[in-house]
């Protein structure tokens, strides 16, 4: 992954707000030497970010001793969800580093963290992370094409014998069929919500009988699917209930 390519996002967890900012002013400054593009979110608590998390981050950088929810059981709770984002601890208990296996972390950093320290394990985790993103998709149109990031989708639905694309970049409209999505692997976490409509499982926050709420948009729920839809939600948000 080079520089330009994509965003690499990342969460930090963090409740004191000094380490939080010293950490963000470190993937601004390897940005800036490296050319990598980041988006930073930082979270005060355990509880908060997981509250928000929808499963599109590439990254977790978390500190362990936090109130209300330690980062171990933070991380424990994160890999019911999602077993495949980096994450790396961030803290001053370097007596927990062997409970890091536990949850699958993919490095830990002891405070007060260098930054030299730090960019040569962001290296080697922007490596790690190269091989497991970049999952894009092409809309072709008559006019070009454009090549989205999978996560970047909000949800796709038919119209007027087109396909209609819903994403941070606008929706694009193309000719295709529904079905042919469903069949790709690369929308396995998609949700087939009405004859019409797929909708990416991470960005949606509510169901009702009728309706799906993605991002800030409702879309239509068919009565018939609701219970496979909730089903496949809890499957892809690790089993959180709605």
């Amino acid at each position: 992954m080079k520089g330009g390519e994509s965003v690499i996002r990342v969460a930090i967890v963090e409740d004191q707000t000094v380490h939080a900012r010293l950490l963000e002013s470190f993937f601004e400054r390897y940005g800036r030497e490296t050319g990598e593009s980041f988006s930073v979110t930082s979270y005060s608590s355990g509880l908060s970010f997981l509250d928000e998390y929808r499963g599109d981050v590439d990254a977790v950088f978390m500190d362990i001793a936090m109130p209300y929810m330690d980062g171990m059981e933070c991380a424990r709770r994160l890999r019911e969800r999602d077993e495949n984002v980096v994450l790396a601890f961030v803290t001053t208990m370097a007596q927990y580093a062997i409970q890091g296996y536990e949850v699958n972390a993919a490095d830990f950093m002891v405070k007060p963290v260098s930054y030299e320290e730090f960019s040569m394990k962001l290296r080697r985790l922007c490596r790690r992370m190269s091989r497991d993103r970049n999952v894009t998709f092409t809309v072709a149109r008559r006019d070009g094409a454009t090549v989205l990031d999978m996560r970047d989708i909000y949800f796709v639905e038919v119209f007027d014998h087109a396909l209609v694309f819903h994403t941070k970049k606008g929706n694009l409209e193309t000719y295709g069929k529904l079905s042919s999505l469903e069949e790709d692997e690369r929308f396995s976490r998609f949700i087939k919500v009405s004859p019409s409509h797929l909708v990416n499982s991470a960005y949606v926050t509510a169901v009702t009988d009728d309706s799906v709420t993605v991002g800030e948009k409702s879309v239509p729920l068919t009565r018939r699917r609701r219970k496979a839809v909730l089903e496949k939600l809890a499957h892809c948000l690790g089993g959180g209930h709605l």
